[in-house]
């Protein structure tokens, strides 16, 4: 059966919509929801599209290995090596060298909430970036509500290179365009909001309180460092350690303007950041070419299915060197090996629901990327939009965050509309696909995964309304201001 185009148009707009009233408006666990998604999708391709068996196995095939190395990897190994800081006091201890090396509330806000959530989100994610900033803020005399605000407006910026950069890897996979153009443009895109950041979280914190001048220049460097490092990393290295390195740079500049008092800890608080140092040399090893035969069997397994070569790189995955920096790391922080096996059970336990909603997630992008329904669905939008597009390609990157809570799942379940969309409108479409990633970095402040995070961190449940009626402010702002700045680049 042949259907009409409009008609094929409204039929791939529902797994979005099934999707999202599923995860909100219903009570259902969102793995459910997604399998359930997944399968409707399924018959979906089946009738509406006429797609063929083979299709839908080579399908499920690529997105289970997609699924898998790197996005499931790596968020395992972030969550394991965060466990076994706990494990190990590294984490409170640098939690508390931060809540103490600055007088100034605003500033340690910034330290707490920019520098070390977005170190947080760079290498672990899943909430730890709210809730550990959150309850840290109320530890330091911040009222619960002011505290888990300023974390969800902190927790934005660092998103789009979260993860060790999977939302941008994934990104590039889903949509066959080069990973170091999308890493660069996404990199320029968020330029102006890596410095407005820190002033807003001071804005935050004063809470209407004059403060002195100096508190807003510190601000102000703080956020020209974490830009510049961000924008250069981006450029030079690639997507995997632009927030590590960047959200480092802030706390480091921090130490450094204030290094009588922080010198007598430095021992310490190089145990407790170990395996992210050693991360940082595996990755520049790995990245550098300095080893090109990493590059080739058997480090590199690739087998060809009819037109489509899948490839895994499980050594040089950022889950792979995660999971050695930890190790390394933790036996320097004097982890046992029963502390490293505890840590990493916990982890895969925490994570079993979160598996199947990514399974499922990565295998309907697939499935609807192998099919027309994709295309079909950026024809339409380039109908409807016309040239104005890329003034809200933005708000669709932020709209699947804002119900999904992840950046890379906004990524797989947008990137290659956006693509296609920008394609036919004759557009930039590594520009276009970039606004994806950065309009879901606005997104992530929404999130009804973030908020309810960020109130359970700190005893604030069933007061998500009043936390959601406020960020929703500074994310329109976001939103607005991106959109203008993606437009006019990509016109003009």
């Amino acid at each position: 059966m042949v259907f009409p185009f409009w008609l094929k148009v409204l039929f791939a707009v529902l797994p979005f919509v099934f999707l999202f009233v599923g995860i909100l408006g219903t009570s259902l666990k969102t793995y459910l929801v997604s399998l359930t998604v997944l399968l409707f999708t399924t018959f979906l391709a089946l009738l509406g599209w006429q797609a063929s068996w083979s299709t839908i196995g080579l399908s499920y095939l690529e997105g289970t290995i997609m699924a898998l190395l790197p996005i499931i990897w790596v968020i395992v190994m972030a969550v394991f090596t965060y466990e076994v800081g706990v494990r190990t006091q590294a984490i409170e201890k640098l939690q508390n060298f931060l809540g103490h090396i600055s007088p100034e509330p605003a500033i340690q806000a910034i330290l707490i909430a920019f520098g070390l959530g977005g170190f947080l989100e760079s290498v672990a994610g899943f909430g730890t970036a709210v809730a550990i900033p959150t309850a840290m803020l109320v530890g330091i005399g911040f009222p619960p509500l002011r505290a888990a605000l300023i974390s969800l407006v902190a927790n934005s910026v660092p998103v789009a290179f979260g993860a060790l950069g999977i939302p941008v890897i994934v990104l590039s996979r889903i949509t066959t365009l080069p990973l170091s153009t999308l890493t660069s443009a996404i990199a320029w895109q968020l330029f102006p909001f890596a410095f407005i950041i820190p002033l807003v979280i001071v804005f935050i914190a004063s809470h209407g309180t004059p403060l002195p001048l100096k508190v807003w220049g510190e601000a102000l460097f703080l956020g020209m460092v974490f830009t510049i490092l961000q924008t250069m990393v981006a450029l030079l290295i690639g997507p995997e350690l632009v927030a590590v390195i960047a959200s480092l740079g802030v706390l480091f500049s921090s130490v450094l303007l204030r290094w009588e008092k922080a010198k007598t800890h430095l021992i310490t608080i190089a145990k407790s950041m170990a395996p992210y140092g050693l991360l940082l040399v595996f990755v520049l090893l790995t990245r550098l070419s300095l080893f090109p035969w990493l590059k080739e069997f058997p480090f590199v397994l690739s087998w060809k299915v009819n037109d489509h070569t899948l490839t895994v790189e499980w050594l040089t995955t950022p889950g792979t060197l995660l999971l050695l920096s930890t190790v390394i790391g933790g036996t320097i922080q004097g982890a046992s090996w029963k502390t490293l096996w505890q840590a990493f059970s916990s982890s895969v336990e925490k994570l079993k629901a979160s598996i199947l909603t990514i399974l499922s997630i990565v295998i309907m992008a697939k499935v609807m990327g192998n099919t027309p329904m994709v295309t079909d669905l950026s024809k339409a939008l380039a109908i409807v939009s016309g040239p104005l597009f890329p003034f809200f390609s933005p708000l669709l990157g932020a709209l699947g965050t804002f119900v999904t809570g992840s950046d890379t799942s906004s990524n797989i379940l947008f990137g290659k509309l956006q693509r296609d969309t920008a394609t036919s409108l004759s557009l930039d479409p590594t520009w276009i696909t970039a606004a994806n990633t950065s309009g879901a970095t606005a997104g992530k402040m929404i999130s009804p995964q973030s908020i309810a995070i960020a109130s359970s961190a700190v005893g604030l449940q069933g007061s998500e309304g009043k936390i959601l009626s406020r960020s929703l402010w500074f994310c329109l702002g976001y939103s607005v201001l991106l959109g203008l700045f993606v437009g006019f680049v990509a016109l003009f």
